[in-house]
């Protein structure tokens, strides 16, 4: 998962999944959380935009799973 400043933007490869959630939580307050459903469309790049996210720090969670295990990728991203 790779966190795009210029445009906006978090990107990141899952070749093959059943289903997929992104959700951005704010660092310094545990309540405002923002959820993005993946759907799976063939392609292994997806892009998903921060421009929703005010300013300040965010930790990105990226949960997945193939249809027999669960995966987890996390990153602390600074939006500007």
């Amino acid at each position: 998962m790779t966190f795009e400043p210029a445009t906006q933007s978090v990107v990141f490869v899952l070749p093959d999944f059943r289903r997929a959630e992104l959700t951005f939580c704010r660092s310094n307050d545990a309540d405002e959380k923002i959820c993005v459903g993946v759907t799976p469309s063939g392609k292994a790049r997806h892009v998903v935009s921060t421009a929703q996210l005010a300013k300040g720090s965010w930790r990105a969670r990226l949960n997945w799973s193939d249809g027999r295990q669960q995966y987890q990728e996390e990153k602390e991203i600074l939006v500007n």
